[in-house]
């Protein structure tokens, strides 16, 4: 069943989260499950790496405490994780959902290899940290996310939460990546507030909102933030702090930007070539309404990005510059993630089974060391 419209996706969703909820079993986690380590917290709660008892499964339980988590809350992230598992770009979320006294909780897939956040860490790369990743690298990551990117987006569906630390790894050289974390998603058109952190790859339009202004989700938010992620990986560092032209560093962006007239690009964006250069200022257009979608990266992808493909690098591209951000100042949530094969859930609700114990057809799973951030 396909969703073309919002409305129609805000329906569906309801149904499923009523489905959902009805048939949300009740169980003491310590019963069927023997907990081996925390993979991560939050202010969500928790993801634990936990071994199912009789079939030995591993799998990580994502925890959210009910003293902080709304039913609604949890229902609707775990609707939208088990809907999107349908396309191979996301964390595959299992049909395993249950409550106990004092928290909601649901399985997902482990990525052996971390997470994007591991940016420097020997687990994934051997350059050190505001260098970046190597091209390949940079590349298969575009490809695999601007995939996911517009697979969520047809559904009408912004992520609103596009940055290293969700974005889990399969292997070390990002041959396969997922997308992860749909806590922040939403419909495309939901009113949203102005964010109470801002981020760097916050969008302008969302930082110079004011207190009592909302704005409507739309996914030129998502590419935005795709957009700065890509030059985090290309780079090892932030562009700006900040998109307002408070920031110098956006504003000699916002500058280069509006020009009329062919200019050199600001320092940190000397990293890249002029094919990426042009490919960046269509991702990061400043009109939300004009920006390319995240799948035009495709278009790219023979090309070179990184001008140290064309060079050797030098010691210092950014010469007197202030530098940008480094990314290893972010703090980075440890992932969740483990292959598991689940009915598609997207197309009809008798595919979808809330259950305490694996499906049949899921395998032991290896317990694969994690990269931890450092």
């Amino acid at each position: 069943m396909e969703l073309p419209e919002v409305e129609d996706n805000a329906e569906f969703l309801e149904r499923l989260m009523e489905v959902t909820s009805r048939s949300l079993p009740q169980l003491e986690m310590q019963d069927q499950y023997t907990i081996i380590k925390e993979l991560g917290s939050g202010t969500y709660g928790n993801v634990l790496l936990a071994e199912h008892r009789e079939r030995g499964m591993a799998l990580a339980l994502k925890l959210m405490p009910k003293e902080r988590t709304e039913r609604r809350e949890f229902l609707r992230e775990y609707c939208i994780a088990l809907c999107l598992s349908a396309h191979a770009g996301f964390l595959r979320t299992l049909p395993i959902a249950f409550e106990s006294p004092t928290h909601f909780a649901f399985a997902q897939e482990l990525a052996p290899a971390g997470d994007l956040c591991a940016i420097g860490c020997p687990c994934v790369t051997p350059v050190p940290p505001q260098e970046g990743l190597p091209e390949a690298q940079v590349k298969r990551c575009a490809a695999q996310l601007a995939e996911a990117l517009d697979f969520m987006h047809s559904k009408a569906l912004v992520h609103r939460d596009i940055k290293l630390d969700n974005v889990l790894l399969f292997d070390c050289e990002c041959r396969r990546v997922k997308l992860g974390d749909f806590g922040l998603t939403r419909l495309e058109g939901t009113p949203v507030c102005a964010m109470s952190g801002t981020l760097p790859y916050a969008p302008p339009e969302l930082c110079l909102l004011e207190a009592s202004e909302t704005l409507e989700l739309d996914a030129s938010l998502d590419v935005w933030a795709f957009g700065v992620l890509l030059f985090c990986l290309g780079t090892g560092c932030f562009p700006w702090d900040v998109a307002v032209s408070a920031d110098p560093q956006f504003e000699e962006f916002g500058a280069w930007q509006n020009s009329t007239v062919p200019a050199e690009a600001p320092a940190p964006w000397r990293a890249f070539s002029t094919a990426a250069q042009e490919m960046f200022r269509r991702l990061l257009t400043l009109d939300p309404n004009r920006r390319s979608p995240a799948i035009e990266v495709h278009k790219y992808l023979t090309l070179v990005w990184l001008a140290s493909s064309l060079r050797d690098r030098p010691q210092s591209k950014l010469g007197k510059e202030p530098a940008p951000p480094a990314i290893v100042s972010l703090p980075c949530q440890p992932p969740v993630s483990s292959p598991v094969s689940v009915p598609d859930p997207l197309y009809s609700f008798s595919s979808v089974s809330h259950m305490a114990s694996p499906p049949p057809e899921a395998g032991p799973l290896g317990r694969q060391p994690l990269c931890t951030t450092q």
